[in-house]
Order: C-alpha cells, then sequence, then structure tokens
C-alpha cells in the first residue's frame, strides 16, 4: 500500500495522550491504558499539567516539551480546553490528532461555535483529525487501542468505520464473543475534518482489509460520499448500516450528533446506484461481518443445500429465493457419485438430504463430492439434532473440508443444548457459523449483493466522470411564473402543451377558438401556488359560455390574486410525474412515477441523481411495478416511453446545471400512444 496520509492514525511511532490521568475513572486513563494493555510497539507520552508519572510512564506538561516527534497526539481534556492543546500540537508539528472529548457540535450553539474553532485550526496546520466526540481507534496491524472501548479488536481483515461509539463497543463485544476479527477500527463522531469519505479511500488500497463495514448517521457530502463508496466497491465488498427512515430517528440523530440526517429516498438512491450494500439493523450487520471475516466473496449467486432433515431443506430453498440466489443445478458427475453413497431414499437433487440417520461419514462424503462441483459456488451446511446424528465428529470434518477450499461454506446447527460444544467449535474456525438458518443465507444474499454492486459502482463512476456539460442558461435568481417555467422546460427540450395566457373572459374564449374544444383552464397567479386548492383548474370545457362562466367565478372569488388564466388544449394520454427534489447532502435527485394513485397511494416512484443518461433512465422507468402498464400489457395500449426517457434525460441535465432549484414537478406530463411523442401539461418550480 502507498503512503497515505491518514497512515499514522494506524501505524504511528509514537502516541501522546493528552488528558493522561492517574485517575481510574478518568476516560485519559481508560485511554492510556488500552494503549499499554494492547501491546502497542511505539513510544508513549502521557500529557499532563500535573503529574510526573502515569502507569509507570514519564508524564510530561504539554506536548511541546516532548523532545522527540509525535505522529499521533489522543486528545481527552474537557472541550474548552480543546483549542489551545490543538495549537500546541500544530506548533509541535502533529499532524494527526483524535479528539476524543466531547461537548462540540452535538451540544447546540456554543459547541458548534468550538467545533469551527477546531477546523480552523486544522486548516492552519494542515491537520488531520478523527472526531470529535468520538470512541476513538484500533489497530490489529500495530497493536493500537487509541480508545476508551472496553477491550481491543482481534486480528482480521475487516474495516470498520462508526459514527456512534456506543455502536463500536457493540460491535467490538459481539465480535469478540464470535471470533470476528478486524484490521482497523474507526469512531468518526462528527466528523469535524476526517469523515468516512477518507476512511473509505483509505480502506480502499488499504491490503490489511478485505472488506468494509459502516454505521453512518449523517452523509456530509454525498457527491464525495457516492464517488469514493464507488472506487471502494469496484474492490472490496461495503456494507452499510444508515438509520433515519422514521421522523423519530432522524430528531434522535440530531441531538445525538448534530447531524442533519438527509432524506430515505436520497440514501436509497444514492446507494443502489454505486453498488453499496445496506443492511436495517445490527443484528443484521454482525451476520454479514461473520460471513466477511472468513471469506470476501461468492462467485455466483448458484448455491447448494446439505442437510439431514427435509423440512430445514425446504425452508432454505424459499430464503434462497427471497435473497437472491438460486439453487445449483448439480453436474451429472456429483448426481451419480451421491447415489452410489447415499441411500435409495436420500435426495440426490439440490437440496442434498443425507436423511436424518446420517452419520459423520455420508456428510463427509457429500461435502466433499459439493466442494467439487464447479456449478455450486457456496455451500448451505444444516444439521439437526437426532438420535444417531455424529454432531462432534461432523462438525470436526466439515472444519477439516473447509479449509481445503476457497468455497464460502456457511452452516446452521439447528438446535440448542444438544450442540453446544460444537456451536462454540464452529464458532472459533474458519466456517461462518450461525444459530439461525434464515440469518446464514441472509449473509450469502448480502454478500452476493456485494458481489453485483460492482457493475453498478463501474457504471457510476464512468458516467460520473465524463457527466459535465456547458451550462445552457444562467442563474435562476427567483421562481419562475407558469409561462417562464414552460420556456425553461422547451429550452432543455422537454415538450411542453400549448399555453396561452387570457386576461379577461372574452380574451379566453378567442384563444379557445384558435386552439380548438374542448380545453383546459387553469388559474395564473404569482401569489397562489397549489392550483387545486382554490379550484383553478377545470377540464373537458366545450364551448365559450363555459369558459366564460369559470373565468368570471374563478376572477370574482380570488379578487387581485388572480393574475389571469391559462387555456390549453385537453391533453389525451397517461398522466406520468417527473420531478426534481434538491437533497441537501447528495444534490439533485430526479423522480419518476405515473400519476394519478400510483404515486399518491402506492408511492411506485424510481429515483436517480443528476444527471442521467437514456440507458440509466430507462433502467429508472421499469423500476417501478406498474411500469408494463405502458408498454402494451393487456387492456393497456403501448406508450411512447422512449419520448418519456429522453424526457428525464433532459430534466436530468437541467437538474445537473440549476442547483438552485429546490423543487420542480411536472405533474402530468401526458405521454401518448407510440411515436405520438410526449408533453408537459402543468410545471411548478421553487428556487
Amino acid at each position: 500500500m502507498p503512503e497515505n496520509k491518514l497512515d499514522k492514525f494506524f501505524t504511528p511511532k509514537s502516541v501522546a495522550v493528552i488528558g493522561a490521568s492517574t485517575d481510574k475513572g478518568k476516560i485519559g486513563y481508560g485511554i492510556l491504558k488500552n494503549i499499554l494493555e494492547a501491546k502497542y510497539r511505539g513510544t508513549v507520552y502521557p500529557i499532563n499539567l500535573k503529574a510526573k508519572k502515569i502507569l509507570g510512564l514519564k508524564a510530561y506538561p504539554s506536548v511541546l516539551s516532548v523532545e522527540k516527534e509525535i505522529d499521533l497526539a489522543v486528545i481527552a481534556i474537557p472541550a474548552k480546553f480543546v483549542s489551545a492543546a490543538l495549537e500546541e500540537c500544530g506548533e509541535k508539528g502533529i499532524k494527526n490528532t483524535i479528539i476524543i472529548s466531547a461537548g462540540f457540535k452535538e451540544t447546540g450553539k456554543e459547541g458548534t461555535k468550538m467545533e469551527a474553532g477546531v477546523i480552523r485550526i486544522a486548516a492552519k496546520y494542515d491537520m488531520k483529525i478523527i472526531g470529535p466526540n468520538c470512541l476513538g481507534l484500533a489497530d490489529s496491524t500495530s497493536n493500537l487501542n487509541a480508545s476508551f472501548a472496553n477491550g481491543m479488536i482481534q486480528k482480521g481483515s475487516l474495516g470498520f468505520i462508526s459514527q456512534s461509539g456506543a455502536i463500536c463497543s457493540a460491535m467490538l463485544d459481539w465480535a469478540n464473543l464470535n471470533g470476528v476479527g478486524f484490521s482497523r477500527f474507526v469512531s468518526v463522531g462528527n466528523k469535524a475534518v476526517i469523515s468516512e469519505v477518507e476512511l473509505m479511500k483509505y480502506f480502499k488500497d488499504d491490503d490489511k482489509t478485505t472488506a468494509v463495514l459502516a454505521y453512518l448517521e449523517s452523509i456530509k457530502d454525498g457527491k464525495a460520499f457516492m464517488e469514493a463508496a464507488a472506487e471502494l466497491i469496484l474492490k472490496k465488498p461495503l456494507v452499510i448500516i444508515k438509520p433515519g427512515i422514521s421522523k423519530a430517528s432522524q430528531k434522535a440523530m440530531q441531538s445525538h450528533t448534530g447531524a442533519l440526517a438527509g432524506t430515505d429516498a436520497a440514501i436509497r438512491t444514492a446507494f443502489s446506484e454505486v453498488g453499496a450494500v445496506r443492511v436495517d439493523n445490527m443484528e443484521q450487520l454482525f451476520d454479514v461481518a461473520k460471513f466477511l471475516s472468513r471469506y470476501d466473496k461468492i462467485k455466483s449467486n448458484s448455491v447448494a443445500i446439505i442437510t439431514n432433515a427435509g423440512g430445514p431443506g425446504v425452508i432454505g430453498t424459499d430464503e434462497i429465493e427471497k435473497h437472491g440466489l438460486k439453487l445449483a443445478k448439480l453436474s451429472r458427475k456429483t448426481e451419480v457419485a451421491l447415489k452410489s453413497i447415499l441411500p435409495t431414499e436420500a435426495n440426490f437433487h439440490n437440496p442434498v438430504d443425507v436423511l436424518g440417520d446420517a452419520k459423520e461419514d455420508r456428510y463427509k462424503f457429500a461435502l466433499k463430492a459439493l466442494l467439487e462441483d464447479k456449478n455450486v459456488d457456496a455451500i448451505i451446511f444444516i444439521l439437526t439434532p437426532q438420535r444417531g446424528t455424529e454432531i462432534g465428529k461432523t462438525a470436526k470434518t466439515l472444519i477439516e473440508l473447509s479449509k481445503k477450499s476457497d468455497k464460502p461454506v456457511v452452516t446452521s446447527f439447528i438446535g440448542g443444548k444438544l450442540m453446544e460444544k460444537e456451536i462454540a467449535l464452529l464458532k472459533e474456525s474458519l466456517i461462518a457459523s450461525y444459530d439461525h438458518l434464515s440469518q446464514a443465507i441472509f449473509s450469502l444474499g448480502k454478500v452476493w449483493e456485494c458481489e453485483k454492486g460492482k457493475k453498478e459502482a463501474r457504471e457510476y463512476l464512468n458516467f460520473y466522470k465524463g457527466a459535465l456539460s456547458e451550462t445552457i442558461g444562467e442563474t435562476i435568481k427567483q421562481a419562475p411564473d407558469f409561462i417562464q417555467s414552460l420556456e425553461l422546460l422547451e429550452k432543455y427540450g422537454i415538450p411542453v402543451a400549448q399555453s396561452k395566457v387570457a386576461y379577461t373572459s372574452e380574451e379566453a374564449a378567442t384563444i379557445a377558438h384558435e386552439i380548438g374544444y374542448p380545453v383546459a383552464m387553469k388559474i395564473f397567479s404569482k401569489k397562489i401556488s397549489h392550483k387545486t386548492e382554490v379550484e383553478g383548474v377545470k377540464i373537458g370545457i366545450k364551448n365559450d359560455l363555459e369558459i366564460r362562466e369559470y373565468f368570471d367565478r374563478i376572477k370574482s372569488t380570488l379578487g387581485e390574486d388572480l393574475d389571469g388564466m391559462i387555456v390549453q388544449p385537453m391533453a389525451k394520454g397517461r398522466e406520468i410525474i417527473l420531478g426534481i427534489k434538491k437533497d441537501e447532502s447528495f444534490g439533485s435527485m430526479i423522480m419518476f412515477g405515473l400519476g394519478g394513485v400510483y404515486t399518491e397511494v402506492l408511492k411506485d416512484v424510481a429515483f436517480r441523481f443528476a444527471p442521467i443518461d437514456k440507458d440509466e433512465a430507462m433502467q429508472m422507468m421499469q423500476e417501478i411495478k406498474t411500469f408494463k402498464t405502458l408498454t402494451g400489457y393487456r387492456e393497456f395500449p403501448k406508450m411512447d416511453i422512449e419520448s418519456v426517457a429522453e424526457a428525464i434525460v433532459s430534466l436530468s441535465r437541467l437538474a445537473d446545471e440549476h442547483p438552485e432549484i429546490k423543487e420542480l414537478d411536472i405533474n402530468p406530463l401526458i405521454v401518448r400512444q407510440e411515436g405520438e411523442k410526449c408533453s408537459a401539461v402543468d410545471v411548478r418550480i421553487l428556487i
């Protein structure tokens, strides 16, 4: 791995603990003790204004009192003193600092000011900072435990990034119980300087790390995150918990880290575009971590099951389909081999049922055959404790054979008391062992998602790097009116319905004659944005009398708030909704969905971040559940979806070139039958 500016966080030659203490109740004491107990091989300098010696080491009043170079400083003092300590670190030439101290952005206005000061000092001295308000980090390659966690990580190849120190502590305790090891383990806290972006870039090139897990409450720079994640995913699996689906959890995150959570739609879209795999809770993260700590990939989704009971085999088959996997078709050679050894009542196809009376030798033969079958890329090994089952011998054979193959084997010994010793033995081995069959198959499915994610990551990076284009128009400084909005759509090549403004009922009737009845009318007003709330839309107007009556009635109701009335031809076709929604972190998001109940009730919509190309637009359209109704399905005629895809691409370009647009709704875009194009009938833009 080439030298990286973050290297000295993980493999420093010397560490100063600012706030090291003789008081066992203080965090500074715990951090220093952790460093020493982990058998860190570098030099440690306790920094304390009064103490002469701490835990057998000479103490110094300041980092400036230390004559030799210091690679890493860990700060654990009250927040109000942190800036002064950082200044001294800067003067000393320390480029890497971990701020454990809390009391910054997460506490409110005053804390936010202090955190801004930390950021200024970091810029002044070109200093990299992890934290503040974090647990610290641990590194198994250098035996560094620069944290106040209750324990040290075991050696392994997983990288872990967490915005929550408590989640770090929980992961550490679970991992140590289950024999899961880590290369590097980082709590980022408030992410004042170093965020998940820099760490993902680091892990991408880190030859000690084969997969990365993350718990993220907020993502500060969405575009930078997506680029870094995509580059990492091309080389290694990335699995993330990103909470914040509910409004209550978003509020909790603001009080916890001071970070505003992005909308869940934006998160889902971002992860989907770059191929990042998301899990919903800690239990799922634990399950995937267990697999990735043993195996870093799965070649395909073709899996085989070995079981000594039909029921679990059937359950496993259902779970396989549920998680995007498939039962491998066993080779002729494998089936012939199984028939030659297994009883005639056994199942020689997949799932392979060796029957309830199976001893260790029958399991061994079946497992060996599946490990040698080129059609099988992963194996699910199920055992239930029936009378006569050789649990111990079978477990040892399973471990022995698995060591000789790089083919992933996940196992579930279904039961409890009768298998306690064997389950403990499996947890200590290189096999991914699970208490429940569903956990085993879920983990396989998620790792297969990681493998598939490489395609999305590659496509995202290829398009992302070539997506810049010349801007068509100047910045829009205030929300355009309806006619100006239509003109903007037209400028970007989005077809619009013929629309004219009438300021009197007579003008409206004249325009209707020019257009041809029937027509639609809607209010034209700078003060009223939601037309339907004031009965500001009427369709199917057939004659002059209806036009005059409607115009005069709306005029008398709205008075000065009415600037005029828009007159349009009646549009025939299917209603589609296109939109732009600006996300604070990720930028402009494009929405596509069918109109009416499909969007309002079913929420059947798809999202992408701007800009996108036509292929991506077509994929986006195909994601909604009701897409078939546009393609000539049953009673539905085939619509001009090509023109819709072109409109989506044009809208994405508009969004990309006008980041000042907070929201834009084309509702509806009317799409007609194939060859008849589409047109925007109504549009609303917020700046």
